[in-house]
């Protein structure tokens, strides 16, 4: 039988498909909340990936992360009033460099916030673009919240790789993430509670083959277990202060082959506030 490892397959050529989709269960308004974007606060967070066998941390990709809200006011990709954080690391040997950018919007008149970010983004996690499944705006959370179910957006990625299916013309890997809880949750920083709202994200992810001749294709759905996120955010501190993605390997199969799609967790949680802003 064999077995084909995505993480492995080499260079791949993107092809791109996404949408989004926000249908919030209306449910009952929780209490308003405001984003507290202030220029120039910065917060220091710890970070790391596991492993995706053994869930186990792995020591080389510690770091100290440091965000400093450099813009609360900017626009991206289409929207406006957007925070935008720079995210530094303090790489191995103190040299310091900046590695991304952190953007958050509030919509106006309501709790809910969004993310310019990537679905799964351990998918890039070692610097390669293997499976670039690129960013998207996505309703991340609703402030205070304690019921909440909506879908966040999906996006599916062309792999035209080799397995050994008779009649395969591609094969697509699709992820989507759905909201499936909410909840308010106190978090200690430094000494000092928080109060968050934890939401919890389900990925759901597919192999998609397309088998055929010709212009004739039959698509078959290989579906995947599903990959849990969560995120706690502060309306106090204006920013995502812990964040945790679940490792897992996902394998499925088909027609003798089997697939294995090794994924990394990933860990961050903010252990000390640097600045607050104004």
């Amino acid at each position: 039988m064999k077995a084909i490892n995505f993480l492995c397959a080499g260079a791949l050529a993107l092809g791109l498909a996404a949408c989004n989709i926000d249908s919030t269960d209306p449910g009952t308004a929780p209490p308003a909340a405001t984003m507290a974007f202030k220029s120039g606060a910065k917060y220091e967070y710890s970070s790391y990936h596991t492993d995706p066998s053994t869930s186990q941390k792995q020591d080389t990709s510690s770091r100290i992360r440091v965000w400093t809200l450099v813009s609360n006011s900017a626009t991206v990709q289409g929207r406006s009033g957007v925070a935008v954080y720079v995210d530094s690391v303090f790489q191995v040997g103190g040299v310091f460099a900046i590695t991304d950018s952190v953007y958050l919007q509030q919509q106006s008149g309501s709790n809910d916030i969004y993310r310019y970010a990537s679905l799964i983004p351990e998918l890039d996690v070692s610097g390669v673009p293997l499976f670039d499944l690129g960013k998207q705006w996505m309703h991340e959370a609703k402030l205070n919240a304690t019921v909440a179910s909506w879908a966040v957006g999906n996006v599916s990625d062309t792999l035209p790789i080799q397995l050994n299916i008779p009649g395969l013309q591609t094969a697509t890997l699709g992820v989507e993430d759905n909201v499936d809880s909410s909840r308010v949750e106190n978090l200690t920083i430094n000494g000092t509670s928080y109060a968050t709202t934890r939401t919890v994200h389900r990925l759901a992810l597919t192999v998609n083959l397309y088998i055929g001749t010709g212009s004739f294709a039959v698509p078959i759905k290989l579906p995947l277990e599903s990959i849990y996120r969560r995120t706690w955010i502060s309306a106090d501190l204006g920013a995502i202060v812990k964040e945790e993605r679940e490792a897992k390997v996902l394998n499925t199969s088909y027609s003798g082959s089997n697939i294995n799609i090794p994924i990394p967790g990933y860990y961050s949680v903010m252990t000390r506030v640097i600045a607050t802003g104004n």
